[in-house]
């Protein structure tokens, strides 16, 4: 069995986010985690940072150290999304206010010293604006020789859904983005094109329900009103699961499809700032700077997550297993 990989995981949790560090946790043969680094996105950082370590607790993962970062983007506040994910980002169940505290290392410097430190190129995982890493990138260009691969949730082909033009993730931090995508290293994006399919249902619900466990219970009730926000807003079948999806990715890419492209951030301040142009067809014949993602095989999504959640006991630890079936 190989051993498990090093990781890094940028987020602005939010609920989505919030499945995405459950997923890890539940993943240690894996995934070995050196860190969750946070920003302001869905809900301001404070609460960010909180629901990070909510995470960590509910898991009963009290060692992962949480990062708290950037507060804002670079060039001007974050849009935040609290109609989404409510005020503090997690509608739903009352979690408890975590015992564990953040780390005093801001999450740039401890990007930066981990990436350059580490004997193992490391996969950075970004669930929310890019922030965090543009800034790092910035600072200390040398840690692209040292990120394995990098998986983002963000960018769309077609619709927005934070603006008719944008995906929220870019849209808060297009500057972010460019750096990102100019920086040289091919990112794997994981858009609303796909992300808009991973939809929950209330029969599943009902199968989370089932294993009766604590973690299950409280995603649960967060995925509920998730749910009813998707489907009220944007016409979906269900609440999709955006952020899911990058780790998904990075346990069974075979679930995707996708291919080598060049995309284009807007970066204008017009009703078209933070879209993401992907030249599908390559008709512009510029050098492809992202592999973006347009298809996934959803039952084998929701296959995979429902067994990470059923690693989860009455104590909330998971039970290690050699593999993902």
């Amino acid at each position: 069995m190989s051993k498990p990989r090093p990781l890094i995981l940028d987020c602005d949790p939010g609920i989505d986010d919030f499945v995405a560090i459950l997923m890890i946790l539940a993943a240690p043969e894996k995934f070995n985690l050196l860190g969750i680094t946070v920003t302001g996105g869905n809900v301001p950082l404070k609460y960010t940072t909180q629901n990070a370590l909510k995470a960590c607790e509910l898991a009963g993962r009290t060692d992962v150290k949480v990062y708290a970062g950037c507060p804002a983007a670079m060039m001007r506040s974050h849009a935040y999304e609290s109609d989404v994910h409510g005020e503090t980002g997690l509608k739903g169940p009352e979690l408890p206010t975590p015992a564990m505290k953040a780390q005093p290392q801001h999450a740039v410097d401890f990007l930066i010293d981990t990436l350059m430190t580490s004997k193992e190129k490391v996969i950075l995982a970004t669930t929310g604006p890019l922030t965090n890493i543009a800034v790092a990138l910035i600072r200390e260009p040398r840690i692209l020789d040292h990120i394995d691969e990098i998986v983002t949730m963000g960018g769309s082909m077609e619709l927005g859904n934070i603006t008719p033009a944008a995906e929220f993730n870019f849209y808060a931090d297009p500057e972010a983005t460019h750096i990102l995508l100019t920086s040289g290293k091919l990112p794997t994006l994981v858009g609303l094109d796909v992300t808009h399919h991973v939809l929950t249902t209330h029969d599943w619900f009902e199968e989370l329900d089932a294993l009766d466990n604590p973690v299950a219970h409280a995603l649960v009730a967060m995925l509920r009103a998730f749910y009813d926000y998707d489907v009220q807003t944007y016409g979906l079948a269900g609440g999709a699961l955006h952020d899911p999806a990058v780790i998904a990715y990075l346990l069974k890419p075979d679930l995707f499809k996708g291919q080598n492209v060049h995309v284009e951030m807007d970066l204008s301040f017009n009703i078209t700032r933070g879209r993401s142009t992907v030249d599908w067809y390559n008709k512009r014949h510029l050098e492809k700077n992202a592999h973006v993602l347009n298809k996934i095989d959803v039952n084998g999504f929701f296959i995979l997550l429902t067994e990470l959640l059923s690693r989860y006991g009455t104590s909330s630890l998971p039970q290690q297993k050699e593999g993902l079936s």
